[in-house]
This record gives C-alpha cells, sequence and structure tokens, in this order.
C-alpha cells in the first residue's frame, strides 16, 4: 500500500494556480472578443459569433478542468 507523498512548496502551487489562472484569462479574452468585439462589427453573422463565444468560455473552463487532472496525475505519479 503507498503512503500519501509528501506535499510540495507553497510556491509551486502558486504557480500552478497562476498557470490555471491564465488559461481562463486566455480563453476568456477570445470569448469576449467574440462575443462582443466581432458581433458590433458586423450584424450578419452576429448570432454565430455569440454562439462561438459561448463555446469558447466551455472550452476554456474545460482546458482548466483539464491541465488540473494532469497536474494530479503527474503529481501522483511523481511519488510512485
Amino acid at each position: 500500500m503507498t503512503t500519501i507523498p509528501e506535499p510540495q512548496s507553497v510556491a509551486d502551487y502558486v504557480a500552478d494556480g497562476v498557470r490555471i489562472a491564465a488559461i481562463i484569462l486566455i480563453w476568456g479574452v477570445l470569448a469576449a472578443f467574440f462575443t462582443y468585439g466581432l458581433t458590433e462589427l458586423t450584424s450578419s453573422f452576429e448570432r454565430v459569433f455569440t454562439q462561438l463565444g459561448e463555446l469558447l468560455v466551455i472550452v476554456g473552463f474545460l482546458n482548466a478542468l483539464l491541465y488540473i487532472l494532469y497536474r494530479t496525475v503527474d503529481y501522483w505519479h511523481e511519488t510512485a
């Protein structure tokens, strides 16, 4: 039976938090650009750009979740 691994330093956790925030921020900026920026420029594709912006928000959060899962698996694999 394996033991619980030693915790990492606080700096490692802060760095991971910054990476997660950056992922969400980048996807959020892209989503805002499609939702609010492009819809102001053209009215013919307004609905498509709004839906694309909403899709980018979902993809951004899923990307952040995937990164968290990756770090969790990497953390447990590191100690095995």
